[in-house]
């Protein structure tokens, strides 16, 4: 597409009331949006939960929690307790337990207890629904048992239906907007507008119901040509964390290498010192002999860490310092023959939920791959100083 074009068809859209009135919803803060929680499970079971609490600091008291319970109970799948019967308990000293033994939400009452497997995005998996069944029926089994699958569209467990309620997202939303038609000018205006934006995140990013998403499609419909061609051309997952990942190796005292798109390498000071380098180009742009690699797969969410030896000029004797990696405890002979591998080891990252995460959490989950790695790190650099004189040797070979 020409430069021109492109700037034409961006007039349009500069030009188009849509624009301007979805510029203005998406500038309006949230407070959901500003933290990055609104497809995090764990966040809206914290939500829920806090709203579930009859003495919470929302001052709703039992108001959600008797909506909550009363569609609950008018399932059919539990004939020991009717909706009805809610009327009649006392909810003053519920119970509302969170991670209990895995289980998402856990409403325990007098004789009664609430299980609920709150799922936003994921699946269920590993007969995980069975699990927490049994797990129930043996905790309490004296209880009333009820058991909830709570998701977006309000689907039926894949497994466990005839133990499972699914109750959706749906009849969250219809709630609390209920509650604050009814008890609005009641409600305390801080918690009048958590619950607002709650709602509101709830529409947009797991229903696709709410006014900016409509509106969306239409500004969409009517400019096509244009975010396609942006979305074909939008950079890459990796390169939004690429910078953060490459700080916090820096902040290590380590060096930086030769990079790549998907690429990840460093060394240490120590390390870099006896390090050969190449006089042929090997791939690397530095040409070092020797590198700590990371390999970014984000449609696997994961990262292969391992350590490098490069191909070099015959001069340099590669197969040597393989043999010295050797030495170290968990090394392997490497399974090539150019590019020499003695150590990797998979370590799972969230690349697909990245939007779900701040700077901060994303740091904190990098360094905690980081810190299992540095072990590695020093192991190799104690070897390295450990044959400091025959490799300083190999690296002066053409000097």
């Amino acid at each position: 597409m020409e430069e021109k074009n492109i700037k034409n068809l961006y007039d349009q859209l500069l030009k188009d009331e849509d624009f301007d009135k979805m510029d203005l919803g998406l500038k309006k803060p949230n407070i959901f949006q500003i933290l990055r929680i609104s497809k995090n499970e764990i966040r809206h079971s914290n939500f829920l939960s806090w709203l579930l609490e009859t003495n919470g600091s929302h001052k709703l008291g039992d108001i959600f929690l008797k909506r909550f319970l009363r569609e609950v109970f008018s399932s059919e799948r539990f004939s020991e307790i009717d909706q009805i019967d809610v009327e009649g308990m006392n909810l003053s000293k519920v119970e509302i337990l969170r991670e209990w033994k895995n289980i998402d939400v856990l409403i325990k009452l007098n004789n009664v207890v609430v299980c609920i497997e709150n799922k936003v995005l994921s699946k269920e998996h590993s007969n995980q629904l069975k699990r927490y069944k049994e797990i129930i029926d043996l905790e309490f089994p004296n209880h009333i048992k009820t058991f909830v699958y709570l998701t977006p569209e309000g689907e039926d467990s894949e497994n466990e239906t005839d133990s499972y309620m699914p109750i959706s997202y749906e009849f969250i939303v219809d709630t609390l907007d209920r509650i604050v038609t009814v008890y609005g000018d009641s409600l305390n205006e801080q918690v009048k507008n958590y619950i607002k934006d709650y709602v509101t995140i709830i529409k947009r990013e797991l229903m696709g119901t709410d006014k900016l998403t409509e509106l969306s499609k239409k500004i969409y419909s009517n400019h096509k040509e244009l975010f396609d061609f942006i979305y074909e051309h939008k950079p890459d997952v990796v390169d939004g964390v690429k910078s953060i990942f490459e700080k916090q190796i820096l902040e290590r005292g380590w060096v930086l290498g030769s990079q790549g798109k998907s690429y990840l390498r460093f060394t240490t000071p120590k390390i870099s010192e006896l390090t050969y380098v190449s006089e042929l180009r090997n791939g690397w742009r530095n040409r070092e002999s020797f590198l700590f690699e990371f390999i970014l797969e984000p449609s696997k969410d994961r990262m292969n860490t391992k350590t490098v030896i490069s191909p070099s000029d015959p001069q340099y004797n590669t197969t040597r310092l393989s043999e010295i990696f050797m030495e170290i405890s968990g090394f392997k002979a490497p399974a090539g023959k150019k590019w020499l591998c003695n150590y990797q080891k998979i370590e799972r990252f969230p690349f697909s939920k990245l939007d779900e995460h701040t700077q901060e959490e994303i740091k904190i989950k990098f360094n905690k791959i980081l810190d299992n790695f540095s072990e590695t790190v020093e192991k190799v650099e104690l070897k390295f100083l450990e044959h400091k004189e025959e490799l300083l040797r190999l690296k002066n070979i053409n000097n």
